[in-house]
């Protein structure tokens, strides 16, 4: 099992796609199958990042797990996890 803090290996305010695509590019290169990342002191988190986000973890191939994720984006997830 692998465990990122986001705020590390990102920053503490999410913004772009990019980065976004970076981490999951990173994450799906690791021979571990199982990944938690943690929000954890994450300030912002721009609608591009959450989007990005949403859509590399639909597409990866790795469980993921997310560890103290701010409200804004739990609801999203969750509104995902349904359809």
């Amino acid at each position: 099992m692998i465990y990122i803090i986001i705020r590390r290996e990102i920053s503490k305010y999410l913004v772009t796609k990019i980065s976004c695509d970076h981490m999951f590019d990173k994450i799906e290169r690791l021979d571990d199958n199982e990944v938690i990342i943690d929000f954890l002191l994450v300030y912002y988190i721009s609608n591009e990042f959450i989007d990005a986000y949403i859509a590399n973890r639909h597409m990866s191939m790795k469980h993921i797990v997310e560890k103290n994720i701010p409200l804004s984006m739990k609801k999203l997830l969750s509104q995902q996890s349904e359809l």
